[in-house]
C-alpha cells in the first residue's frame, strides 16, 4: 500500500513538472506555410500569388499569466512570383526572402488558445529569374537587396505537449523592387497568410 501510495505520488510530481516545463519553454519554433500576395507594378508587371515558407524562432524574455513578451526572429521565402500573363519580354517570375527580427506579445499565453501581435524589421532580398517568359536567357537579370518593416498578428493552439498549431497574418512592407525593365518601382507590400506547426522546447 505505501509502495503504490509512493508511486502514485512520483506520477503526479513528474506529470506536474512536466507541464510547468511545457508552460514556462525557453524557445518555439514555427513551421508555416503559405501564400503571399505582393504589389504590381502598375501596368508593367502583375503577379501571381507566391508560395510561402517560413521559419520563426522565438525567445520569450518576460511572462505572466495575462501576457507574454518575446523575441523573435521569422525567416520567410517565396521561391517563385509567376508574371501574369506571360509575355515573351518580361521576366518568368521573381524570388523573395525577408529576414525581420523583431518582437512578439502573446495574450493569455497559458491558454488552450492564445493570441500575438508582432513588429519587426530587417533585410529583404529580391532575385528577378533569368529567364524570361518565352524561356530564352534574361540578360539584364537584377538582384535587390532592401530594408523591410513587419507588423503582423494571429492564434496560437496548444497541441499534445510540446506541440501546438499557428495560423497567422502578416504584412511586409519594403523598398522597391529592380527589374530588367523599366517599372513604376512602388514601394512593397508583401501580405502573407499561413499557417502549420509549432514546436516548443
Amino acid at each position: 500500500m505505501k509502495m503504490a501510495t509512493a508511486v502514485a505520488v512520483a506520477g503526479v510530481v513528474i506529470g506536474v513538472g512536466r507541464a510547468e516545463t511545457a508552460a514556462q519553454s525557453r524557445f518555439d519554433v514555427g513551421l508555416l506555410l503559405g501564400s503571399t500576395r505582393t504589389t504590381d507594378e502598375g501596368t508593367v508587371l502583375q503577379f501571381d500569388r507566391g508560395t510561402t515558407y517560413q521559419a520563426t524562432f522565438a525567445w520569450p524574455v518576460w511572462r505572466s499569466d495575462a501576457a507574454e513578451l518575446s523575441v523573435e526572429v521569422p525567416f520567410i521565402a517565396s521561391p517563385a512570383f509567376t508574371v501574369v500573363p506571360p509575355r515573351a519580354s518580361v521576366p518568368l517570375e521573381y524570388a523573395s526572402l525577408y529576414l525581420t527580427p523583431g518582437i512578439r506579445v502573446t495574450a493569455l499565453p497559458r491558454a488552450h488558445v492564445s493570441f500575438f501581435g508582432a513588429i519587426g524589421g530587417g533585410y529583404a532580398r529580391y532575385s528577378e529569374s533569368k529567364l524570361k517568359a518565352d524561356r530564352s536567357p534574361n540578360l539584364d537579370q537584377r538582384d535587390t537587396n532592401a530594408g523591410a518593416f513587419q507588423v503582423g498578428g494571429g492564434v496560437d493552439a496548444r497541441g499534445f505537449g510540446w506541440l501546438g498549431f499557428r495560423g497567422e497574418l502578416r504584412d511586409i512592407f519594403t523598398g522597391a523592387r529592380n527589374f530588367s525593365l523599366a517599372t513604376p518601382g512602388p514601394r512593397v507590400h508583401n501580405v502573407i497568410l499561413s499557417g502549420g506547426l509549432v514546436v516548443r522546447f
